[in-house]
């Protein structure tokens, strides 16, 4: 069955609610001041009986300038709009008003009623006819149907019903996938005995009684106790009706207009969002970059600063990209709409379509952040991810967060990700972490130029210590997760980039190559070490007993006979000849077969050393997992 939404339209007094409940039977004025006053103050709500094929929802929605906010509340949600004009009347300002915001939310179908047709006579109402119709013309509502209708006769009230659930069964399905579910909330009220409750349209996704949700901005989680859809309880709801939830586990207090309930990580709270602006064509005033403004997306109203990222001014009919910068945090996925008000006359300027939901903060007249958000704005799914891929370089965007900044679902992101592998635009590193192809072409760049340099400035070492390389590598393409820069590096080593052969990388076909004279150095070194045993000193003091121009030399070559096997690296700045070292272990390892463990005394004068040169070597046994310390004594480490 399919779900839809008809929203009505128009200015105060041109008869709505009357039409709402000739078409439905259900009065939408619900507060006793509207009843009082007799003009709609907040959102009301009804559903059309139909024949079965589709179930429809009613929104109405107050007409008054001074109630455009809650109109803008629930407007957003729908996908029919019903625009009413008085036939005693005709076009009037909040007609104009509420048809522009109309257009600016992108809905596509629409049906015109003149109202209160028993008031005037044939001639005036064509006259009215006419004029409605010069103000449709250009727009999705141009070749609209326009009936007559009295809610008061009943004339033409079941023609309209019959238009109404025609256009809603030719109404496109909403996106039913249970991980796109969200709701902007419109109320929030309590019934004894049940609790917190919150209404509003369902506008993706669906939602069943158990789920546990998450309330946005503010991320408070929740679980769904209840669900009802026009007043009626139910397992389950889906997008496009009319939902109320009871929930568990949060205050009402904790709740306002304006929150999003979603599944959690579904949505992330955002100060900033890039956007097209939309100017409406006739706007009462220009927009300049910096200007304040109320920014309305859902049921959320919120104050903003408009930087305008191509033009200085905007004016009526104009269009541009824009970043606006919020005074408080919205949750918004891509191609979400919205209106803007002026700040001071509140007057209504125009609106628009997210294309960033989580941008950084942009520069003005920047062409590639221009280009950006041109290909948000127009480009296909393929071109938008790419884009984001780009743009995000190593920091490669889970599901939930690529659907955010795409506006795809799961499954449609797969189907984008696979065509992208197959034009060779990304590369995947694993089953969920990818990166752009030039970005790779940049880290392999990257990784050459890095170990190529460590070769040139250290010759005698086979190559850098691979928790060194990974995050010089990281640091230098911005990489932030670690998990990707050790997918990089496995990566480059499949495809023979680099070399890694366990605790070091190092360009292919490297080798440590000796001049002549570095041959004798080494030699000499060698030979110094064999002499000193188990004693000798650290690198730094040792290096002091050769001349000053060959230090630097006497440390590199030390590291890289380790690398060899010629020495052995007991800590960062000490070594001893691999010889002495095999002679210390077998001390080691006879004592502790024969008597089950060894002391640090004992060891030392079995070395025939002091106790620092002792404890150097069982501390390093220790570090090996060779040995371990129990209560005084040291035993194997099975």
């Amino acid at each position: 069955m399919n779900n839809v939404i008809v929203g009505t339209a128009g200015h105060v007094d041109h008869g709505k609610t009357s039409l709402i409940k000739a078409l439905t039977g259900t009065d939408a004025d619900r507060l006793k001041e509207e009843k009082k006053r007799g003009i709609t103050i907040e959102l009301g709500f009804a559903e059309m009986e139909t024949d079965g094929d589709v179930r429809i929802g009613v929104i109405d929605v107050p007409g008054h300038e001074k109630f455009i906010k809650n109109m803008l509340a629930g407007i957003g949600g729908i996908d029919v709009v019903l625009l009413v004009v008085a036939a005693d009347e005709g076009v009037m300002p909040q007609t104009v008003e509420h048809f522009e915001i109309i257009k600016m939310l992108d809905i596509k179908r629409g049906i015109v009623a003149i109202t209160k047709s028993d008031l005037v006579d044939e001639e005036w109402m064509e006259v009215v006819k006419d004029d409605v119709s010069d103000h449709l013309k250009g727009t999705f509502l141009e070749n609209a149907q326009i009936i007559e209708v009295s809610a008061h006769t009943g004339k033409n009230i079941e023609l309209l019903k019959n238009l109404i659930c025609s256009m809603a069964k030719e109404t496109e399905s909403r996106r039913m996938e249970p991980e796109l579910f969200r709701i902007p909330i419109d109320r929030v009220f309590t019934i004894d005995g049940f609790g917190t409750v919150v209404t509003g349209t369902l506008i993706e996704g669906s939602v069943a009684v158990g789920d546990s949700i998450c309330v946005y901005p503010d991320e408070v989680a929740a679980k769904v106790r209840n669900v009802q859809v026009h007043g009626n309880l139910t397992d389950k709801a889906y997008a496009g009706q009319r939902t109320a939830l009871n929930l568990s586990g949060i205050k009402k207090e904790q709740l306002l207009r304006g929150n999003v309930i979603a599944n959690k990580g579904f949505l992330e709270p955002s100060m900033m969002i890039d956007v097209k602006i939309n100017m409406f064509k006739d706007s009462p005033r220009e927009l300049v970059s910096g200007s304040r403004l109320h920014f309305y997306c859902g049921s959320e109203e919120m104050l903003c600063k408009a930087v305008l990222l191509d033009a200085d001014v905007l004016s009526k009919g104009q269009s541009g990209y824009a970043q606006l910068r919020l005074e408080g945090k919205v949750a918004v996925r891509k191609n979400d709409r919205f209106i803007l008000r002026f700040y001071s006359p509140l007057e209504s300027i125009g609106g628009g379509v997210i294309l960033n939901p989580t941008p950084h903060r942009r520069k003005r007249f920047d062409e590639d952040v221009l280009n950006g958000l041109k290909i948000r704005e127009t480009g296909t799914a393929e071109d938008i991810v790419e884009r984001i891929s780009l743009e995000q370089g190593g920091n490669t965007p889970e599901f939930p967060e690529l659907g955010r900044l795409s506006g795809l679902s799961k499954n449609e992101m797969t189907d984008v990700l696979k065509s992208l592998v197959c034009s060779e635009k990304i590369t995947f590193l694993s089953e969920n972490i990818w990166i752009h192809h030039s970005f790779w072409e940049l880290a392999c760049e990257k990784a050459t130029s890095l170990l190529s340099s460590f070769h040139e400035e250290k010759p005698f070492r086979q190559g850098m210590p691979k928790e060194e390389f990974r995050g010089k590598i990281g640091k230098q393409l911005l990489v932030k997760n670690d998990k990707v820069s050790e997918l990089i590096l496995s990566e480059m080593a499949k495809q023979q980039i680099i070399l890694d052969e366990g605790s070091i990388v190092s360009m292919p076909g490297f080798n440590i190559s000796y001049s002549p004279q570095t041959a004798l150095l080494k030699e000499k070194i060698e030979n110094e070490y064999r002499k000193l045993g188990v004693e000798a000193p650290d690198i730094e003091e040792f290096s002091l007993t050769f001349k000053e121009k060959e230090r630097q030399s006497v440390k590199e070559i030390a590291e890289a006979l380790a690398g060899e096997g010629q020495m052995v690296k007991l800590s960062h700045n000490n070594y001893i000849h691999a010889d002495c070292y095999k002679d210390a272990y077998a001390l080691l390892e006879a004592h502790i077969k024969s008597k089950a463990k060894i002391t640090l005394s004992e060891y030392r004068d079995m070395l025939n050393t002091s106790r620092k040169f002792a404890i150097r070597l069982l501390e390093y046994f220790d570090r090996k997992k060779i040995t371990r310390l129990e209560d005084d004594a040291r035993v194997f480490d099975n």
